[in-house]
């Protein structure tokens, strides 16, 4: 069930910090409630960088071409 924010967490020098930001979409596995940028959209379905990590590796029947492109996506974001 989603929640109005985003609830993805970050490690910040030992505290972990919620990302807060208003959430679009739920993770189709873990169900938090996710932002754009928290967001990885794969096999038509939204995913948290957890999730969609664990996707790919295990279960996405598309994972070599999707791994290069949410590389690229992550390069064009840092710069």
């Amino acid at each position: 069930m989603r929640s109005s924010s985003c609830r993805v967490e970050f490690a910040a020098e030992g505290d972990s910090i919620r990302c807060g930001k208003p959430a679009i979409a739920d993770c189709a596995d873990c169900g938090m409630s996710i932002c754009s940028d928290c967001e990885t959209e794969c096999c038509g379905e939204p995913f948290c960088e957890y999730c969609y990590d664990y996707h790919v590796t295990y279960s996405c029947p598309r994972k070599a071409a999707k791994t290069d492109e949410r590389h690229r996506r992550r390069d064009q974001n840092a710069a």
